[in-house]
């Protein structure tokens, strides 16, 4: 045999076996840890690897009511071939510009939004479409990773927001954030961010903003911050499907469910 066709052959050297069961048995348990809260399972990046779309079901299965990602193309993608039932909300947060907004719109996703530039765009595609678009403002609260800053920016885009409402053009169903340094217990930019957080929120729902959810809470947030949970909580709960579920979660009720 030629060393061409033993590499063609050889066995693969890693394997992942995703097991459903143990992903629902730790989405059961956040949702316990947030009782308060509604859960939205984030599956951007095919689900960390995991696939996205069963994943995805079975956190819907688990009691998730919302699903993350990360493009508006995952989000699509999910929305029109992951068979999840009509109610389940999908949102999607890194968007560029020309990006495929009147899509997202027709398939009631919700959009994020950081900047007025992003604004004008979902607002376009909503006058277009002939109904609202879902919007959740971003704001950035001490991460630096996308979200609209603090101050004169902040409450620009939170009056061009209120304006496009008025007129039918859009529904800001959220307000949200995301983590600096969750995962380190005691850091000092968490007070900070949070403080920060219940300031532009409170401005912006001042300003007659009255979103359906707010959000900061990411994964670590969701294990050690119940002052986070707010309104929604979202942890990536695909990343231990690919093992058993950890100490604290229930055993899964049967085997592997690939």
């Amino acid at each position: 045999m030629s060393e061409t066709a033993a590499q063609r052959t050889a066995p693969a050297r890693a394997r992942a076996e995703i097991d459903l069961a143990a992903l629902r048995a730790n989405v059961r348990t956040l949702r316990a840890l947030a009782p308060g809260a509604a859960l939205m399972a984030v599956v951007k990046a095919d689900g960390y690897g995991h696939g996205a779309a069963p994943c995805a079901r079975a956190a819907v299965e688990a009691g998730a009511t919302w699903l993350g990602t990360a493009t508006p193309e995952e989000a699509l993608a999910l929305r029109a071939g992951a068979g999840l039932p009509d109610d389940v909300r999908i949102m999607c947060w890194l968007w560029t510009p020309g990006g495929p907004w009147r899509e997202a719109v027709d398939a009631r996703l919700d959009v994020s939004v950081s900047g007025l530039w992003a604004l004008e765009e979902v607002t376009a595609a909503a006058r277009l479409a002939g109904h609202p678009a879902r919007v959740q403002l971003k704001a950035d609260t001490g991460l630096g990773r996308n979200g609209c800053q603090p101050g004169e920016d902040w409450f620009r885009l939170v009056g061009e927001a209120r304006r496009a409402e008025t007129e039918g053009l859009i529904r800001v169903t959220g307000l949200w954030s995301h983590f600096a340094c969750a995962d380190e217990p005691g850091h000092p930019s968490i007070a900070a961010q949070l403080t920060r957080f219940r300031e532009m929120t409170a401005y912006a729902e001042e300003q007659g903003l009255r979103p359906e959810v707010r959000h900061i809470a990411n994964s670590p947030a969701t294990l050690t911050l119940p002052e986070t949970h707010f309104d929604l909580v979202r942890p990536a709960s695909p990343c231990t499907a690919c093992r058993p579920a950890p100490s604290w979660a229930p055993p899964p009720t049967s085997g592997s469910a690939r």
